[in-house]
């Protein structure tokens, strides 16, 4: 099966159905079973190439938890709901978004390989609506690696849902500007911690605990994050949890002004900073867990071809060893090549 998709919405990964020609010349431009990577989608551009066929992704039987995604899916009409009275009537109503957040807690605390059960989860065309659900699960996923109690858990996973909900009440043209924002921009983009705090606040249904973890996630440990400036001992558990899911959730996403990166880049990013401004303990407990969903999947390289992850370094998990066909790339040696994507 394949699906003709517009050229300005194809994302990193995605397969090639059709050859894709110059309709001048009659050359292939990109062979059919390519993976499209920046440079294609660039090349795309150039000649002027509207749309492509694109390979839809076959999922094995028995891959998707049936459960976990009803209980996405109800969470998600729950969280569209508050989107829209917050955008319309500036309000927050949260009593039945409370009900639904048990179960999809209890959904996501059982799921055992919970990378590829978000990459199955259909999302709506909304960034700020995606990364709230995905850093919710993935806040989730670190707070059971973490050993919390089954209420911190809950109380983590409402902060997660709720970090970004003061996004809303900036513009548009500000947040879903393609190019780098003027120093006044950047100043009321900074504002959506404390306007997330605030909302949850003047509803005086959460504790302190839900309303620190909204407050600080762009706090950081060295104490140069806002809004407040605060440092490591002053940081709630719940907001430095919150920080490396956000961060992780965002670099894996395409974004208005940026392509996504791999999970393996975006881990090697998450280490880099855990030496600054993220909590290192914390941090190197997600990035031990999250790699053990790697081995088995199925990698898009930057030359344009695929491979499959056997084996991953216990001394670096983002340099893993890929086969592709019959030879293998061990990346924790310099390649010539990256890893651009892990798919199912």
């Amino acid at each position: 099966m394949s699906k003709n998709i517009e050229v300005k919405k194809l994302d990193i990964g995605m397969i090639l159905d059709r050859d894709v020609m110059d309709s001048r010349s009659g050359v292939i431009l990109i062979p059919k079973g390519t993976a499209i990577t920046k440079e294609f989608i660039n090349k795309l551009i150039n000649y002027k190439i509207d749309s492509v066929f694109i390979r839809e992704e076959k999922i094995p039987e028995g891959v998707s938890n049936k459960e976990l995604k009803d209980s996405y899916h109800n969470l998600e009409d729950a969280l569209d709901k508050i989107f829209d009275e917050v955008k319309r009537e500036n309000k927050l109503e949260t009593d039945k978004i409370l009900e639904t957040m048990k179960d999809f807690v209890d959904e996501v605390s059982k799921e055992r390989d919970i990378l590829t059960q978000m990459r199955l989860l259909k999302k709506k065309d909304d960034y700020t609506f995606n990364h709230s659900l995905g850093v919710c699960i993935l806040a989730i996923a670190l707070g059971k690696w973490l050993e919390l109690s089954r209420n911190q858990i809950f109380d983590l996973s409402i902060a997660a849902l709720f970090h970004d909900l003061g996004k809303l009440k900036i513009s548009d043209d500000i947040i879903k500007k393609p190019s780098k924002l003027t120093e006044e921009e950047a100043v009321e983009m900074r504002k959506h911690s404390f306007y997330s705090y605030k909302m949850l606040l003047d509803t005086k249904k959460f504790n302190n605990d839900i309303l620190l973890g909204v407050l600080q996630h762009h706090e950081k440990i060295d104490g140069t994050g806002y809004p407040n400036g605060v440092s490591e001992k002053d940081i709630h558990l719940y907001a430095k949890i919150i920080a490396i899911c956000d961060i992780y959730h965002a670099l894996t996403s395409t974004r208005t002004y940026k392509y996504k990166d791999s999970p393996l880049r975006a881990a090697d990013y998450l280490r880099e900073e855990s030496f600054t401004s993220l909590d290192s303990h914390i941090t190197q407990v997600f990035l031990k867990n999250i790699s053990r969903f790697y081995v088995g999947n199925t990698v898009l390289l930057s030359d344009g071809t695929t491979g499959v992850i056997v084996y991953i370094h216990p001394q670096d998990e983002t340099k893993p060893i890929v086969k592709v066909g019959d030879k293998f790339i061990d990346f924790l040696k310099e390649q010539e090549i990256e890893i651009l994507d892990i798919t199912i």
